[in-house]
Parts: structure tokens; C-alpha cells; sequence
């Protein structure tokens, strides 16, 4: 009787142990941050935009420290540039004003993550993302203005961490990104769009 006594008990813990382990693990991922973009190699504009977003979602392998999922970002520049000269791209065109140059940027990209100290309150993470870039760039001078929108191709590399207070289903998001996109600004010469970035937020886990 003892056996079967000890054996249950043996059975009940493991039972127990397990399913606390598998609390501990996630299958989906609903994230929203804010987001900080840095332009970078830009003559169109270099101020920093503090106006943006980001919502992503990632599934976790079950067996893995891997996810595969979504993000959307979304980033609003603006910058105003005192009375000079600009020389258009043909050379033989140029006109004395000042501007308020503005960007408007939403990347969508397909993600891969891999995760460090897999299943613990703090995971960081490396990652990429691939996919399309909406951009709007536009010139206000005067009652005029110059508009170029087009589509390209983005590719975004981050590192980051998620942080679970007591391995929950919530947390904090934090991460930084470099991020590549092939819109051009023929009236600039300009073949990409290129920043650093920054973003934290919230997420939700089940």
C-alpha cells in the first residue's frame, strides 16, 4: 500500500511539475511598443521622429526557442529647414525657399526570432525582418509642395528582450533595429531610406 501511496505521489509531482513547465512556455505573442527611429545617410532629413509604433505577432515553436511571426511599424518625420538654395537633381533647376520636409514610413514585415534562456522571466532575443515599406516624402515650401510616394523593399535586424514578471502571460518589450528600405526621392538623388531605431512596449502571451 505504501508503494502505491509513494508511486502517486511520485506521479501527482511529476504531473505537476510539468504542467507549471508548460504554464511557463508560450505559444502566441501580441505586442504593441512605442517606437524611436534615428534616420540615418538621409540628406532629405536627419531629425530623430519620436512619432511612431509598432504592433507585431509571433508564434513560438513548441519544441524550439524560435518564433516566426508579423510586425507593422509605423514612423512620422518632419523637419523644418531654414531659407537656402536647393539644386534639383538634373542640375539645371534650383529654388530659394524654406521647407518643412516630412516622411511618413509603415514597414510590414514577415519576423524570425530566436530566443536566449529559452522560457525565463528575462529571454532576450535576436531577430530579422523581411518584407515591404510604404513611404510618403514630402516638400512644403511656400503654397507649394513635392510628393513622392512609393513602395520598396525593407530588411530589419533587432536584438531585444522580453521581460515576464513571475514567467506570466505579460510583459515588457524592448528592442533596437536597424532597418534598410529601397524607397527613392528622385528630386534628392536618393536610392534608400535608413535608420536606427528603438521600441518599448507591452506584450500579451498564451
Amino acid at each position: 500500500m505504501k508503494k502505491y501511496i509513494l508511486l502517486g505521489a511520485m506521479l501527482l509531482t511529476s504531473g505537476i511539475s510539468a504542467f507549471a513547465q508548460s504554464n511557463n512556455k508560450m505559444t502566441n505573442l501580441f505586442g504593441l511598443s512605442w517606437e524611436i527611429s534615428i534616420p540615418t545617410n538621409n540628406e532629405f532629413l536627419d531629425k530623430t521622429s519620436l512619432a511612431g509604433g509598432r504592433l507585431e505577432y509571433r508564434h513560438f515553436l513548441p519544441n524550439a526557442p524560435v518564433s516566426f511571426g508579423l510586425g507593422l511599424s509605423w514612423n512620422s518625420y518632419e523637419q523644418y529647414t531654414p531659407t537656402q538654395t536647393v539644386y534639383y537633381k538634373d542640375g539645371n533647376s534650383a529654388i530659394t525657399t524654406d521647407m518643412d520636409r516630412v516622411i511618413y514610413t509603415v514597414p510590414v514585415t514577415a519576423t524570425a526570432h530566436y530566443y536566449f534562456n529559452s522560457w525565463k522571466p528575462v529571454m532576450p532575443y535576436i531577430g530579422v525582418g523581411l518584407g515591404a515599406m510604404y513611404a510618403e516624402q514630402t516638400i512644403y515650401y511656400n503654397i507649394f509642395e513635392d510628393n513622392t510616394y512609393n513602395w520598396g523593399f525593407v530588411v530589419r535586424p533587432e536584438v531585444g528582450v522580453l521581460i515576464r514578471p513571475n514567467n506570466g502571460n505579460w510583459g515588457i518589450l524592448a528592442g533596437a533595429h536597424y532597418q534598410y528600405a529601397t524607397n527613392k526621392n528622385d528630386l534628392f538623388d536618393q536610392n534608400s531610406l535608413k535608420s536606427f531605431g528603438f521600441n518599448v512596449g507591452f506584450f500579451l502571451s498564451r
